[in-house]
């Protein structure tokens, strides 16, 4: 499946810029779910399995917070797959995020 992008695709220094912005999630609020606190763009993919389809829109918010707009538009234009959205955003920028 060939990706769809919002305006001009993004260049390694955007993915970069983007990739510590969502995994270093520096001076932005945690996600309390339960007992678990989801910090960054990294522990929201190692716990997505957990999240319903109902917490998609909040996902997106989230994901929005954190600095990634792009992706937030992807789930709320498909939010059924969100999941799914997450984790190939996460392969996407988890190159960058060294």
């Amino acid at each position: 499946m060939k990706r769809k992008w919002v305006g001009q695709r993004p260049d390694a220094a955007r993915l970069g810029e983007l990739a510590r912005k969502l995994f270093g999630a520096a001076g932005k609020n945690p996600y309390r779910r339960g007992s678990k606190v989801i910090k960054n763009f990294g522990e929201l993919r190692g716990g997505i399995t957990e999240f319903t389809d109902k917490e998609a829109l909040w996902v997106a918010s989230w994901v929005e917070y954190l600095g990634d707009t792009e992706t937030a538009l992807r789930i709320r234009q498909t939010p059924s797959r969100f999941k799914e959205i997450i984790i190939n955003r996460y392969n996407e920028l988890k190159p960058y995020a060294a």
